[in-house]
């Protein structure tokens, strides 16, 4: 299982963007702490010619929790922002938590090899790397990850039909 919490990892910006302002908004909250150079990851850069990708990074942002609630908050002022949120792992339980606070904002929320069970109707699991309950739960893959960027643009083609 891969360690989040190196150190390498907290380093670099806690929250980069990419994307037109006003365009449907897709807030990564990423455990893993991807996008360390100031960009979002390659595999994501052609979905910023329609999309607003806001990616937040966990490791490099501590008080992330909040920093959720004011991305969140920011969109309450734009009702013809569609809000879509994207995690995995670990955090996919403080996650659907945070936006139960604000259900009328966010349209979905994509899950990446959840570690927590989801029966709430706005949360979808878009991607389970693992088998059945039998299996050792294997590290999440990561969000920057090819087949993760296909299902999310696939739960998201699927949402907006």
């Amino acid at each position: 299982m891969r360690d989040f919490t190196q150190p390498a990892r907290a380093t670099g910006p806690g929250v980069v963007a990419d994307g037109p302002a006003g365009a449907a908004t897709v807030l990564v909250i990423d455990p893993a702490g991807e996008a360390s150079h100031d960009e979002i990851p390659a595999t994501w850069r052609e979905l910023a010619d329609r999309l607003r990708i806001v990616w937040l990074r966990v490791p490099a942002a501590p008080e992330w929790k909040s920093t959720v609630d004011k991305v969140l908050d920011k969109h309450r002022d734009d009702p013809r922002t569609v809000l879509h949120v994207v995690t995995s792992g670990p955090v996919a339980a403080d996650v659907i938590d945070l936006v139960r606070h604000h259900e009328d904002l966010v349209r979905s929320v994509l899950l990446v090899d959840p570690e927590v069970e989801v029966h709430e109707p706005f949360a979808h699991v878009v991607v389970r790397s693992h088998g059945g309950p039998d299996d050792r739960i294997p590290a999440p893959l990561p969000l920057g990850h090819p087949d993760v960027v296909f299902n999310v643009v696939k739960a998201l083609n699927t949402l907006s039909s």
